[in-house]
């Protein structure tokens, strides 16, 4: 997984809001229809969520904030060739663990956070997943 890019958004003072850049969809071994081994699945799954849970630190500028009660997690995905959403959304568990695990989230229970997925087709150049973390109340 190559990760080049970390950008941090504040829309206003109030609510926070953050943007991660991962510069891949997930791989097929960690989707929804995978035969892979369990090994192979296992180290994908903890490569993902260690590097999620330090991108959302980074962008997050620092180790002492307070958690958001509830927040929006949105996941815009970039690929050369259509993939089943419920697919995708399948191998972003780990991703979305990792993000829990920074603190930046107290759990991601549905009463805490609401999800929404945007697949856009892009050439071979420009394949990555965008995920949003946008403080709601």
């Amino acid at each position: 997984m190559e990760v080049r890019k970390i950008e941090k958004e504040k829309t206003n003072l109030r609510r926070r809001e953050y943007k991660l850049i991962f510069y891949d969809v997930p791989p097929a071994e960690i989707r929804g229809n995978t035969r892979a081994h369990w090994r192979t699945m296992r180290r994908i799954n903890r490569e993902r969520r260690d590097t999620a849970k330090w991108l959302t630190i980074d962008a997050i500028g620092t180790i002492n904030f307070i958690p958001m009660e509830k927040a929006e997690v949105f996941y815009h995905f970039y690929n050369n060739r259509e993939i089943d959403l419920d697919n995708l959304i399948y191998g972003m568990k780990s991703t979305l663990d990792g993000i829990v695990d920074s603190g930046i989230l107290i759990d991601d229970k549905p009463s805490n956070m609401e999800l929404r997925v945007k697949f856009t087709k892009s050439d071979k150049q420009n394949i990555k997943t965008l995920v949003y973390i946008k403080e709601i109340e």
